[in-house]
């Protein structure tokens, strides 16, 4: 009887301990989770704040090399010409060719200058600064699951 009191009393104790272990468990699977959507919330904010610009430069990258194809195409009618040698031809292509040239370089210069405003605009320390305060913030957690 003596023997099965006291197995009780180490069942007791055991349930107690595992009962103690599980509040821990779920209380750190909570600051995980909420680590975990702090990461996500930072990625998110990152992705909104650099993918804007980043479109907008590929959009006009397309634009520069449409121009860029249509001033190659105008270069090879002049080529073509030469070969036929037609003066007349040759100089209104020229001329024709100078003027496209200097619009496309005014438009390349005025998109390379919205392109560089707009990475002025980006406040790039205050997004590191955010990213290196959240790794300082999990970093404790990481060490408490076994990290480093």
């Amino acid at each position: 009887m003596e023997e099965t009191n006291k197995e009780i009393g180490d069942l007791s104790a055991f349930i107690r301990e595992q009962e103690s272990h599980n509040r821990k468990m779920r209380r750190l699977m909570k600051i995980a989770a909420g680590c975990v959507a702090g990461i996500f919330a930072v990625a998110v904010i990152a992705a909104a704040l650099v993918l804007p610009p980043v479109l907008g430069l590929l959009r006009d990258a397309e634009a520069i090399t449409t121009q860029a194809q249509e001033v190659l195409e105008d270069a090879r009618q002049v080529t073509a010409q030469v070969k036929e040698a037609d003066p007349k031809a040759l100089m209104e292509s020229v001329d024709r060719l100078a003027r496209e040239s200097e619009t496309a370089v005014k438009d390349v210069s005025e998109q390379i200058t919205r392109a560089v405003d707009i990475l002025d605009k980006m406040d790039i320390a205050s997004l590191n600064t955010a990213v290196d305060n959240l790794g300082k913030a999990v970093a404790p957690l990481a060490k408490l699951f076994g990290g480093r």
